[in-house]
């Protein structure tokens, strides 16, 4: 599994349990847990998009 991949299945994760709780304080910290992955992916994703414009711009 990709870190992106890995990083994408943990805020799903965080993002069911939440949807579980009853707890209100539990919820939204599962919630902000699930932002900060999918933030994770993002920049991952980000940085290999750049790698890859900077190997093309250099052949």
């Amino acid at each position: 599994m990709s870190d992106t991949a890995h990083y994408r299945f943990q805020s799903d994760q965080a993002k069911r349990l939440a949807r579980q709780v009853t707890d209100d304080a539990v919820r939204a910290k599962l919630l902000e847990m699930a932002e900060e992955y999918g933030r994770y992916a993002d920049m991952i994703e980000a940085r290999a998009a750049e790698r890859r414009g900077a190997a093309e711009a250099a052949a």
